[in-house]
């Protein structure tokens, strides 16, 4: 996804790097990593109280509903990504990091009275539709692949940065709540 590029220097799992052969990425591998990331990303998100979800501080400028917010977009993104991969069609929105930056402070601004639940089923909905992709792709899938890029770049990088915030944050939150 266009907006995990910042995080080139996110190093692949253990998991990952034992699914990738000879340029090749193990389908059923990515399936077990992208549901731990989701799993753990839902699961702390529905630990926290509503006040919790809207104090900011995950990031300097964005609480836990923001971060969901903002995961839910994406992943709508990666969604429609995937569509145009199996249409056939070439996917030439590549967003420069000021547009990506324009983008999540304008989901954040749109979705601060947007409920929680809506939010959590917008993302487990797009979701939805990457798995049923996971799901129809070979179990080897070359590592450039448009479908592997966009599973690994959105589902296990992109998650996988924001969990590990939300971690953080929740940590901090505890010694001070």
């Amino acid at each position: 996804m266009e907006e995990s590029q910042g995080h080139r220097g996110t190093h692949r799992g253990s998991t990952i790097a034992e699914g990738v052969s000879q340029s090749m990425m193990h389908t059923s591998i990515l399936e077990r990593e992208e549901l731990r990331i989701f799993e753990e990303l839902i699961s702390r998100f529905d630990s926290l109280t509503e006040a919790q979800m809207n104090t900011v501080g995950v990031t300097p400028e964005w609480s836990a509903k923001d971060l969901l917010a903002h995961l839910a977009y994406w992943e709508r993104a990666a969604a429609e990504r995937v569509r145009e991969f199996e249409a056939g069609k070439s996917s030439a929105k590549k967003r420069t990091r000021a547009q990506r930056e324009r983008i999540n402070r304008e989901v954040v601004s749109a979705n601060r009275t947007t409920p929680r639940h809506v939010l959590r089923e917008e993302l487990i909905l797009a979701r939805s539709e990457i798995v049923a992709a996971m799901k129809r792709a070979p179990e080897e899938l070359e590592e450039r692949s448009p479908l592997a890029h966009i599973i690994y770049s959105q589902c296990v990088q992109h998650r996988g940065h924001h969990l590990k915030q939300l971690h953080a944050w929740i940590a901090r939150l505890g010694k001070s709540w």
